[in-house]
């Protein structure tokens, strides 16, 4: 078969590292390298190995990675060795899986019934307005009001990424405080800054208390986005995962619609 030809043909070209990572199809499997070392290209080639060995359907096997330019590498790759069956194979982004399934079924997710995802522009003005409606010391900015509102959407992104919510943020901050208030060498013991707080900590202290309004920012944040029907983009992922957590019908739908799973770039 032409498709077993171009397989064999990209196969051969593997060290035996890789040629085990493509022939375990059933079962985890972790592929730890780094950049250009083949990775993308042992993932197709595992699709193409599964799709041989077994009866599994393409629409079966899903693929993810981080960005359309991967997902569309990865199709291409895909597509020179098995051809057209490569276009029936999901291979999504990660935000882009999320909200593929987010809209196939709304009905678990009815926190966003009738919500869209925001623009970058929605996201900035619901971010000034919370700025509008605040006062913040290490968040504010005299001479430029809205100076902290991309750092404070990009700082949210990053929490969100690991699924850290305000509450959670706040949680964690109380016990860096704890963990400060109970070192020995708090204060300077000596010298002309006897009875001081060490710089260090000082320093500890302040990110704590910035970190502190950056929480409260978020909850109001959270609370914009809400008001205005409005998701933003890194809520995919967490909605999602809470989704599958809570709903038993939602993971058995997955699990028997998906048989394989492949990530690239997994981070």
């Amino acid at each position: 078969m032409k498709g077993d030809e171009k397989f064999l043909e990209s196969y051969k070209k593997l060290n035996t590292a890789q040629k085990e990572a493509v022939d375990t199809i059933d079962g985890p499997v972790m592929v730890v390298a780094g950049p250009g070392t083949g990775k993308t290209q042992i993932l197709t080639l595992r699709i193409a190995n599964i799709l041989r060995q077994t009866d599994t359907r393409p629409e079966q096997i899903l693929a993810l990675t981080f960005t359309e330019a991967g997902a569309s590498a990865m199709r291409a790759r895909l597509a020179s060795i098995i051809s057209v069956t490569a276009y029936r194979v999901p291979i999504f982004t990660f935000h882009g899986f999320c909200n593929e399934v987010i809209n196939r079924f709304p009905e678990f997710f009815p926190n966003l019934l009738g919500s869209r995802p925001a623009s970058e522009v929605d996201k900035i003005i619901i971010m000034q307005e919370v700025f509008d409606g605040s006062q913040f010391e290490h968040l504010a900015s005299f001479r430029s009001p809205y100076h902290y509102v991309k750092p404070s959407l990009k700082a949210i992104s990053l929490l969100k990424r690991e699924a850290i919510g305000p509450e959670e943020l706040r949680a964690r901050l109380d016990g860096e405080e704890k963990d400060i208030a109970g070192v020995l060498d708090y204060r300077h013991e000596k010298g002309v800054h006897k009875g001081k707080v060490r710089g260090v900590y000082l320093e500890k202290e302040l990110a704590i208390a910035k970190n502190r309004e950056l929480a409260t920012l978020y909850e109001s944040y959270e609370k914009g986005l809400a008001k205005k029907k409005l998701f933003d983009f890194d809520d995919m992922i967490t909605t999602l995962v809470r989704g599958l957590e809570t709903s038993e019908d939602l993971q058995l739908i997955l699990q028997e619609e998906y048989q394989y799973l492949l990530a690239d770039e997994h981070q």
